[in-house]
């Protein structure tokens, strides 16, 4: 089924006036039903969310940037701002408040007390989710609001858009979906349909072993996943600190799976259909890429022509001017 989108400037811009001064102003809805009205373009703006940092980035905003969480660590030009706290979840207030932002963007894990302290100070607050899928779209179009930069969202957002249609065209009419089971961060740990991993599952072709599961982060055993016999198996490899994955790591990863006894006699681990992924790859602007890998692995038939890494290497030429670096995928 073809998607259908509302234009950027229909989705992000509830309302823009210009003043007698010539400064525009832009009022916009976050994830959280928010309306927030601020100045476009935004003169400085504290980013404590990596995948809003990325998006900062992407979209050629990074003079705007006068702060950010230390979990941005892309791109590698980012360490020249300074950090302000960890994440949305532990801000530092006292450094955040000195700056005099005009914006904060962050993530859905920022309370309601630091986000009261930021507004009684006149800081707009714009809290986006970059792990919903279907947001993001509008994360896009609002942060290019606050950004001045809409050419440059509607650019990436059409970019994003003709790879996730073009999965979809592929996969729509597959009636033999492969049974898949996702590890997160932890043994056993999966996702229920209550969470974007299962989006992105959905959306590349597979069926999700634990879509019915009550807790949207449920820990199984050996033998549930035995008894239902994934054909396939993700691996999320999560970074430390932001530091960088090394392709060591995902094999190391992968091998512990494959040394499992209770998961010996799975169709994937016979078959050696597992597959360990950068979780970068499932959040923000480059969760479709892990889409396009979690396609080709599911359906390889059917993107014989399709090369995950050549398209993520086009989005940092493109949109980082930057060579694409480091361990995504193994193998």
């Amino acid at each position: 089924m073809k998607r259908i989108y509302l234009p950027i400037g229909m989705l992000a811009l509830l309302c823009l006036l210009t003043n007698a001064g010539g400064a525009a102003s832009v009022t916009i809805e976050d994830y959280t039903g928010q309306s927030v009205a601020l100045a476009s373009p935004a003169g400085r703006i504290v980013s404590l969310s990596s995948s809003a940092s990325e998006l900062i980035f992407a979209l050629g905003g990074e003079g705007q940037l006068v702060g950010r969480g230390g979990t941005s660590q892309f791109p590698p030009s980012i360490e020249a701002v300074p950090e302000m706290g960890t994440s949305s979840y532990s801000p530092n207030m006292e450094l955040i408040l000195e700056a005099h932002p005009e914006v904060v963007i962050a993530d859905t894990m920022l309370s309601q007390v630091n986000r009261a302290l930021m507004e009684d100070a006149g800081i707009a607050v714009v809290e986006e989710s970059f792990v919903d899928p279907e947001h993001l779209t509008q994360a896009i179009a609002n942060i290019g609001a606050i950004l001045g930069k809409e050419a440059q969202a509607t650019e990436l957002t059409d970019f994003i858009e003709g790879y996730k249609e073009m999965v979809e065209g592929r996969v729509s009419g597959v009636s033999d979906r492969p049974r898949v089971f996702l590890e997160r961060d932890l043994p056993y740990q999966t996702a229920s349909s209550q969470t974007s991993d299962h989006q992105l599952i959905d959306a590349a072709g597979g069926e999700n072993i634990a879509a019915g599961e009550n807790v949207k982060y449920p820990t199984v055993s050996p033998e549930w996943v035995a008894e239902r016999d994934p054909e396939v198996i993700l691996l999320a490899v999560w970074s430390v600190e932001g530091e960088e994955i090394s392709r060591d790591e995902m094999i190391q990863a992968r091998d512990e799976i494959l040394a499992r006894p209770g998961l010996a006699q799975v169709s994937a681990v016979i078959d050696g259909r597992i597959y360990a992924y950068n979780s970068r790859l499932a959040s923000g602007i480059r969760s479709v890429i892990g889409e396009i890998y979690m396609a080709k692995w599911f359906h390889p038939d059917l993107f014989v022509d399709i090369d995950p890494g050549e398209i993520h290497e086009e989005m940092m030429e493109r949109f980082f001017g930057l060579q694409l670096e480091g361990t995504y995928v193994y193998p």
